[in-house]
């Protein structure tokens, strides 16, 4: 079918007021649900912030709450792994929009899992975040974990091992620190890390995800700002509130679809209008002529 039919079957598919009519209550139940499925995430991550920042002395820096982050993901996700890590949970919120809750409860990712929920806990502080991809066993992605930037710059976090490293001067490292000087650092690993995860290398943004588009979008990145700081984006943190970014794209919709509504119901109206009046004075024109 040619597409100038295909766009005139939408176009008069989408000036169907009763279509019209049926599309906005498809969105608005799905505001709904997304809606209070992006407020129920949020209550759980507040409420597991405002427990970790209760523990902590008043005035706390962003790092002694970063540390004690890591420590209550670990926790909470370490329990939860051991239960459903050779479990099969299926369904579209598993499969399909996979919201950071999921991560919460059932620690399925592992790393990543791990990764997601720490990153949720330092974004409930207001801290900014990065989740890192790490060069392990010959690709990208071997090992995962955040990179939080406190008040004395970024520290690496990996929530799965409850690890972070400090250098000789007592200050928490950065990815930089581990790469050129891991020989040093790997002292601080517990005996069940896992030795092939070195710090050789790192992704905080899979720019193949989405072939073509996500390329343009990474030479353009590399063209406004530079490529070591394109490099450094982290893309993951911002999609996290999925149900919250959901919500959003439906809402937009409705509005756009709404306006077709009340713009298709108008323009009945007018003709409406327009054909009464002209019966009427052909009616006139009739009497008269009689």
């Amino acid at each position: 079918m040619p597409a100038k039919r295909i766009f005139k079957k939408f176009k008069a598919l989408f000036r169907n007021l009763y279509f019209l009519i049926f599309l906005n209550g498809i969105l608005l139940s799905s505001l709904f649900y997304f809606s209070t499925e992006a407020q129920y995430e949020n209550q759980l991550f507040t409420a597991i912030r405002k427990e970790i920042a209760d523990s902590l002395p008043k005035g706390y820096s962003k790092t002694d709450y970063a540390i004690s982050a890591l420590r209550t993901a670990n926790y909470l996700q370490e329990r939860r792994y051991l239960v459903f890590k050779s479990t099969k949970i299926e369904g579209i919120k598993a499969s399909f929009f996979h919201p950071a809750t999921f991560d919460l409860m059932t620690g399925k990712g592992a790393c990543g899992s791990y990764a997601i929920v720490l990153t949720r806990l330092l974004m409930a502080d207001g801290i900014p975040v990065k989740i890192g991809q790490m060069e392990a066993k010959g690709y990208y992605g071997g090992h995962m974990f955040v990179e939080a930037k406190t008040e004395k710059g970024w520290i690496v976090l990996d929530p799965m091992y409850d690890l972070s490293f400090k250098k000789q001067d007592g200050n928490y490292a950065a990815f930089a620190d581990l790469q050129h000087n891991w020989n040093y650092f790997k002292q601080q690993v517990p005996a069940d890390y896992d030795s092939t995860y070195k710090y050789e290398g790192v992704r905080y943004t899979n720019w193949d995800k989405v072939p073509v588009l996500s390329n343009a979008v990474k030479y353009s990145l590399d063209f406004i700002i530079g490529k070591e700081k394109a490099d450094r984006i982290s893309i993951r943190p911002l999609l996290l509130r999925t149900y919250y970014i959901l919500s959003w794209t439906v809402g937009i919709l409705l509005c756009i679809t709404l306006t077709g509504t009340f713009k298709n119901l108008y323009r009945r109206n007018s003709f409406a209008v327009r054909k009464e009046q002209f019966m009427n004075v052909l009616q006139n024109k009739k009497q008269k002529a009689a």
